[in-house]
């Protein structure tokens, strides 16, 4: 061996490339105080401490052997396709490897589904469903792929507890909500076929009554992108009555992988798909050949139902955009603080800390807004919902996932370009987190789609209404000094945003359509703000912290501010100014915050 190579072995020479943290010394749980901030804002007092345990536990597990796992799933142990078996029988069975299954076992042991229906032991309650979002941000900071088998499982288990049969619930809800891997039923649900991707109303797969068995059908067709292929129990939608075109003629059904009588079901497996990221799911192409499945509620009432269960998926989607978001700053924030260059740390100098400030802002901005809409969600699944949460619920889950959906792509560019080269390198997270980010913008309707589900929602529903009285009922809820300014800023926009949609529901279709998602940009910037601000105002009313503020004006300004002269003079360079602050969680006193000159800037 050369002396170089032993020098460098030994690390003597040229020792500046940060080292891996060992997986013992990272928790992801702990490593969050903002985390622990949101824990408290939204789950009940009585559920705090039990809480803050669990997820230290879990966020311990997913900074280490759940991470390790992730990584070895990712690159050399996808999940494969046995197609036949040795007397040339088609039995397409899925296999995972044995880390996976570890993984399935300790997070759903952990109650991220089964918490939701049945009592957690020592509190003798349910958990609302912000607790296993909560677990989700954390899984997905180091396996999204795996969090979207849990995601359909919940689906499926929504589905079947909220319009199944009695037969149905005792038959297969026990197993979907199960903490005990050997009686877990993960759950798939299987929409898109080729002819029609996210045009539902253009499948073709049919399903035939079956005689003298009531709610019994042979499905027959094509799912072309199936999620979570070889799952137990998949809900998936077939034309129940081909004389309604479109989504009306769509019936849902539950279609077990094994029927109760032990059977095998007529359901094929042609292909795994090879995929860019996720590569913990398996997604594949299904044959369904007459497969039994048993009809889920009203037969007229299909899409409707699982359109209930796809504003479920698209919360989950917008957690594991943050959850990646979450992840890439804290790669890039170790990364910076460790590597040198002429001279000095990377992150001591100004354009590095306003990149980091700058996934940090969208990190904890967009995750407060997240869970601000899961508190409406929460209140529409406990029924303390007041009439107008579902107009808002329905507005604000395709807002929040369009918006994380790009942010998590940007964080993991970004996060990339902190590193470097290194960061382009497989043997880093980095470039995972960018392939699996990417899907999140396809995941559950594109760009395109959310924006068309926005509109349907406001011309319905009324939902813009709903949700201009809402930020103006917060505004004037907020009492602090330092929040006055962005609530006189947002009132000022409001109108805007108002003179905008009543001008383009005068205007073609065309002109409309095509101007939804700058409309849609608008109400995700202003609902953001309200929530950063409310934050901001909650934490120094009740600690004299004023750290949120910072970040609420460089919201603002990234979003709201004419910037003359481009932005280059006169800059107060806050995110350097308060940077230590900020990454660290630090305190910022109200006679610190009170020093700036301009507190928000005008439009």
């Amino acid at each position: 061996m050369s002396d170089l190579q032993t020098s460098i072995d030994q690390r003597t020479y040229s020792d500046n490339i940060p080292h891996p943290r060992t997986p013992q010394a990272q928790n992801f749980f702990k490593e969050d105080p903002n985390l622990d901030y949101l824990l408290q804002r939204y789950l009940p007092a009585s559920m705090h401490e039990w809480a803050r345990q669990q997820l230290s536990w879990l966020g311990a597990q997913v900074g280490g052997p759940i991470d390790e796992r992730a990584a070895y799933t990712d690159r050399e142990g996808k999940p494969r396709l046995r197609k036949y078996n040795r007397l040339g029988e088609d039995i397409s069975e899925i296999i995972t490897n044995e880390g996976y299954k570890e993984t399935v076992a300790e997070v759903y042991g952990a109650g991220i589904v089964s918490y939701l229906y049945q009592d957690i032991p020592e509190l003798g309650r349910k958990a609302p469903y912000s607790y296993s979002f909560f677990m989700g941000y954390l899984v997905s900071q180091s396996e999204p792929g795996f969090y979207c088998p849990v995601t359909l499982s919940m689906s499926a288990a929504y589905l079947i507890d909220r319009y199944g049969s009695e037969e149905q619930k005792e038959q297969y809800l026990t197993g979907l909500t199960s903490r005990d891997r050997t009686r877990l039923y993960e759950g798939a649900t299987w929409l898109t076929e080729r002819q029609g991707g996210s045009d539902v109303g253009a499948n073709l797969t049919v399903a035939e009554p079956v005689a003298d068995r009531p709610g019994v059908y042979r499905l027959t067709g094509e799912k072309f992108f199936a999620s979570n292929a070889g799952a137990f129990v998949a809900t998936v939608l077939a034309r129940i009555d081909e004389e309604k075109p479109g989504t009306k003629g769509l019936g849902l059904f539950l279609v077990p992988w094994i029927k109760p009588d032990n059977e095998r079901n007529h359901i094929q497996v042609r292909r795994l798909k090879d995929k860019l990221g996720v590569n913990a799911v398996p997604s594949a192409e299904i044959l369904l050949n007459g497969a039994e499945g048993y009809l889920i509620g009203e037969p007229e009432n299909g899409f409707k139902y699982m359109a209930e269960a796809l504003n479920l998926s698209r919360i989950c989607n917008a957690i594991a955009s943050i959850g990646i978001m979450r992840r890439a700053f804290y790669e890039a924030r170790y990364y910076a603080e460790q590597r040198r260059a002429f001279g000095k740390p990377i992150d001591q100098y100004p354009m590095v800390k306003e990149m980091l400030v700058s996934l940090l802002l969208d990190t904890e901005v967009s995750t407060g807004a997240v869970f601000d809409m899961i508190a409406v969600y929460d209140r529409l699944q406990s029924n303390s919902a007041n009439k107008e949460d579902n107009a808002l619920a329905r507005l604000l889950i395709p807002l929040l996932k369009y918006r994380t959906g790009e942010e998590a792509v940007e964080s993991t560019h970004t996060a990339i370009e902190i590193h470097g080269g290194n960061g382009y390198i497989e043997e880093y997270v980095t470039p995972r987190l960018l392939r699996d980010a990417q899907v999140l913008t396809v995941w559950e309707g594109t760009s395109n789609i959310l924006a068309l589900d926005i509109l349907r929602v406001m011309q319905k529903e009324n939902s813009h209404e709903v949700f201009c009285r809402l930020l103006r009922e917060r505004i004037a809820g907020w009492k602090h000094v330092f929040s006055q300014p962005y609530a006189e800023l947002i009132r000022t926009e409001l109108a805007i945003l108002e003179d905008n949609i009543a001008y383009l529901m005068q205007q073609t279709h065309d002109y409309l359509t095509y101007k939804l998602k700058t409309l849609a940009d608008h109400m995700v910037d202003l609902y953001t703000l309200s929530c950063i601000v409310s934050e901001a105002e909650d934490q120094v009313t009740g600690e004299g912290n004023a750290r949120k503020y910072i970040l609420a004006k460089l919201y603002a300004e990234k979003y709201f501010q004419s910037q003359e002269k481009r932005g280059i003079q006169a800059d107060s360079l806050l995110d350097v100014q308060f940077f230590t602050q900020l990454m660290e969680y630090q305190s910022v006193s109200v006679e610190e915050w009170t020093q700036q000159s301009a507190i928000v800037p005008t439009r």
